[in-house]
């Protein structure tokens, strides 16, 4: 798992209210053994100029601390259309864990992380790149890092925000995210938690800023979904680092049953991450991405599951799922049906989006759909606080699943 793979060893992991800006991924697809190893593979970054892919690989041979040494910074060049053959020959390595955390806008500056267990961290570090080599390093100093368990950052392109995952005096659960800003005379000041928003009772990590600053990708084991742990974004609101949007889960085409993290997204071409999925480590993964539709208007979200909790009730099912072929409702689900109805009736805010999840044919899910829709109008709700398109990926399995998402 990325994650847990060393222990107490260190590892690094590394926006206006409109959800006008929605991507679909595609061609997800795992980087061949130029990039991937038998080893555990995590953090790509991508250079601006889309020629180096920077990523950490752990329990190495090769690493410069050995397989049980630490975790070095390896680099591989685009040309010709695929990846060269990886190297860890940067003079940021040595035998702790060391990862590119940010590269600058420009592309000429590495912010990168030199840490090990037990030393006390005082701030993250910054190397330009002088042609072929690395300057030498120099210390960026940023009080309050909390990195007595797994600690991780993510450094802006424009060096204005630096956001950490670490478990601190104040987290919620296990790492927290949080983020540090400069102070009138241009120090770092002492990192703050995003809120309880975004960070939950489990872990939040690998933090990745959209190019837009608007965007926050993260990976959580703490706001549902389908695996180990699972990629998600949350929304920056009124132009403020301390304020989100409940998250929202990049869905099956990115997660999938296991761990996925390291999340990283270059215009609206390629995504990259890293996940575990085909075995016991970590590979990095590459998708396509293009903007794809919503239903949501600008102002409009999801609720949370804990806002599902609050509003509907805490063990209330939100999916409705069918037998081989059948398109009918049973007695418990048109019951279910009811109560969820009388629970946001006077509510007018509150709309349903029926998501079908899993099919066998198009046909049944159709069937379905239309079932649940009429039911609920049925119950005397408007037929305009009720969408069914579907926008997000459907898995092909031998039964239907349609999931019942309330938004405002």
């Amino acid at each position: 798992m990325v994650r847990k793979a060393l222990g107490v060893a260190l590892l690094a992991f590394s926006s206006s209210f409109l959800y006008a800006q929605q991507y679909e991924f595609s061609e997800v697809t795992k980087l061949n053994s130029t990039v991937n190893s038998s080893a555990e593979e995590g953090l790509p970054l991508l250079s601006p100029d889309g020629k180096k892919l920077y990523f950490t690989r752990a329990l190495s041979e090769q690493n410069e601390g050995g397989i049980y040494g630490g975790q070095d910074v390896w680099v591989a060049d685009f040309s010709n259309g695929k990846w060269s053959k990886s190297t860890n020959k940067l003079s940021i390595n040595n035998r702790d864990n060391n990862s590119v955390i940010g590269i600058d806008r420009e592309g000429k500056t590495l912010f990168f992380m030199d840490g090990s267990h037990g030393r006390r961290m005082n701030g993250i570090y910054m190397t330009r790149i002088q042609g072929t080599k690395l300057s030498k390093p120099e210390l960026i100093p940023i009080p309050g890092i909390a990195n007595l368990d797994f600690i991780g950052f993510y450094v802006s392109p424009d060096r204005d925000v630096i956001f950490i995952s670490m478990k601190a005096a104040d987290s919620r659960g296990e790492e927290d995210l949080y983020y540090t800003v400069k102070d009138a005379a241009g120090s770092w000041m002492f990192p703050k938690n995003l809120g309880a928003t975004v960070n939950s009772t489990g872990f939040e990590i690998a933090p990745f800023l959209s190019a837009d600053k608007k965007r926050l990708y993260f990976s959580s084991n703490g706001h549902g979904g389908s695996g180990d742990a699972d990629i998600f974004y949350s929304e920056r609101v009124y132009e403020s680092w301390e304020t989100w949007s409940v998250p929202v889960n990049l869905g099956p085409s990115v997660n999938s049953k296991k761990f996925d993290s390291y999340f990283s997204i270059y215009g609206d071409s390629i995504a990259f991450f890293s996940s575990n999925r085909d075995g016991k480590y970590a590979d990095i993964y590459q998708a396509k991405v293009k903007e794809a539709r919503t239903i949501l208007l600008a102002g409009q979200r999801y609720l949370s599951q804990d806002e599902w909790n609050s509003v509907i009730g805490k063990n209330v099912s939100s999916t409705f799922a069918f037998p081989h072929k059948s398109t009918l409702l049973t007695a418990a689900q048109k019951e279910l049906l009811f109560y969820i109805v009388n629970k946001i009736m006077l509510e007018r805010d509150y709309r349903f989006h029926l998501v079908v999840r899993e099919e066998e044919d198009a046909a049944n899910s159709k069937d379905r759909l239309t079932a649940i829709q009429t039911h609920l109008k049925q119950l005397g709700l408007d037929g305009d606080r009720i969408k069914v398109d579907q926008i997000f990926d459907i898995e092909k399995t031998q039964r239907g699943v349609i999931e019942l998402r309330l938004f405002k």
